[in-house]
């Protein structure tokens, strides 16, 4: 049998961790006919972001970037509630024989890519994202009880966020409801990888958004308690995420995941936050960085200035509410910041800080890592049992209820 052919990929190591991440999100934007029977088989949205990666491997741009060494170990899966039409989270394990690292090794290497905020999911948000006012302690944490609050709020004591503790067990529990993708939880396969892997083997946990907080987490969670003692290295490449915890929790984190350069490029490092100085999700959650908020896109009460739109300026305001609340001093995990480019004109609207705070927050760091070229999502076929909402303006009129929601919890039933 002749052998296959590998083509070879012309993305550096951290471009192609970083775009197999883009990958496992591309169940955003679709929404199921009909809510998920939780146990029931092939939830659709899973069956659409399977649909959609292989829809966009071959696609020529990515290809070249990737090379062809690509296959999936594990997934995709998608996980949401009982009454919801929407992806919360997803996952999926990329594996490649052979990947050339920045000191010109080679080695097997596994990508855990994680997918977090939907930006169309009000569970993501106000769950997930915005449950900072309670906090757990990390040393007690397990995710099979991520509800346990601290009663202590010692400096000194790592704690993460009440919603980072609930998105991680979601993804520790993540399981394919479509046994062809896998049929053990995501946890669970990493684990069991430690008795079958090949000398030198390496495993990196990625993630964008909120998976920029939930990935980092993940990975320390598992290192801490033995679960990647097998892999020659392990790595994390989060990016654009929110502070999963205080400033304990951070310094506990760069100790076991110290920071790896490996370029001239800010992106080029390992086990740090790699952010856009104009992205808003990084901003959150020390109270110093979201103060930033208030004028990081011109806004002015100054006369003639533009005024930050009202709804926006409630976010904040409840935002530092809900930091301050948690009677502990969030902070991100070390960083390197992307340059990034000034926005525009000041918005005005609530919609126009949103439609600004999207292109900062997904398409900036693909033109600042991956090149213009690269898309940012990839369409298979539609997949029976869902729909697909591309309108763009209806995507930010659906987080503009989102966060109206946050503000107002009661209001609207």
């Amino acid at each position: 049998m002749d052998k296959k052919e590998i083509m070879p990929a012309n993305f550096d190591v951290f471009q192609q961790t970083f775009a197999l991440s883009l990958l496992s999100n591309l169940a955003s934007d679709y929404i199921a006919n009909e809510r998920y029977t939780p146990g029931s088989h092939g939830d659709p949205l899973e069956a659409q972001l399977a649909a959609n990666i292989q829809a966009t491997l071959p696609m020529p741009v990515v290809t070249a970037g990737l090379g062809s060494g690509w296959q999936i170990a594990w997934g995709p899966a998608v996980w949401r509630g009982a009454d919801s039409r929407v992806a919360h989270n997803a996952a999926l394990v990329f594996y490649n024989p052979e990947v050339i690292y920045e000191d010109g090794t080679r080695a097997a290497t596994y990508v855990v890519a994680i997918a977090a905020t939907n930006f169309i999911s009000g569970y993501d948000w106000i769950v997930e994202d915005f449950t900072v006012s309670s906090t757990v302690n990390w040393t007690q944490y397990h995710p099979a009880v991520p509800s346990a609050t601290a009663v202590s709020h010692d400096a000194l004591m790592p704690l993460i966020s009440k919603g980072t503790a609930t998105g991680v067990a979601h993804i520790a529990a993540l399981t394919p409801t479509d046994p062809a993708h896998g049929k053990t939880s995501l946890s669970d396969f990493i684990r069991q990888l430690n008795g079958t892997l090949s000398e030198g083997a390496r495993i990196v946990f990625t993630g964008h958004s909120l998976a920029g907080a939930l990935a980092p987490t993940f990975a320390l969670y598992l290192k801490e308690h033995g679960a990647l003692s097998a892999f020659e290295r392990v790595l994390v490449y989060p990016t654009a995420g929110a502070s999963p915890g205080n400033g304990s929790f951070s310094r506990r984190f760069a100790c076991a995941f110290p920071r790896q350069a490996g370029g001239e490029q800010p992106w080029q490092s390992w086990n740090v936050l790699i952010h856009n100085q104009y992205d808003i999700v990084p901003h959150a959650w020390s109270l110093g960085t979201l103060l930033q908020l208030l004028t990081i896109y011109g806004n002015s009460d100054a006369e003639g200035g533009v005024k930050l739109p009202e709804l926006m300026y409630g976010v904040v305001l409840a935002a530092l509410a809900d930091s301050a609340a948690s009677k502990t001093l969030y902070a991100a995990l070390p960083g390197a910041q992307l340059p990034g480019a000034p926005p525009g004109p000041a918005p005005a609207t609530a919609a126009a800080y949103l439609a600004m705070a999207g292109i900062e927050h997904v398409k900036a760091y693909i033109a600042e890592i991956l090149g213009e070229d690269f898309p940012a999502i990839g369409h298979g076929p539609t997949v029976s049992g869902v729909i697909e909402l591309k309108d763009a303006q209806r995507r930010i009129a659906e987080l503009v209820s989102i966060l109206e929601k946050i503000l107002h919890p009661g209001a609207g039933g």
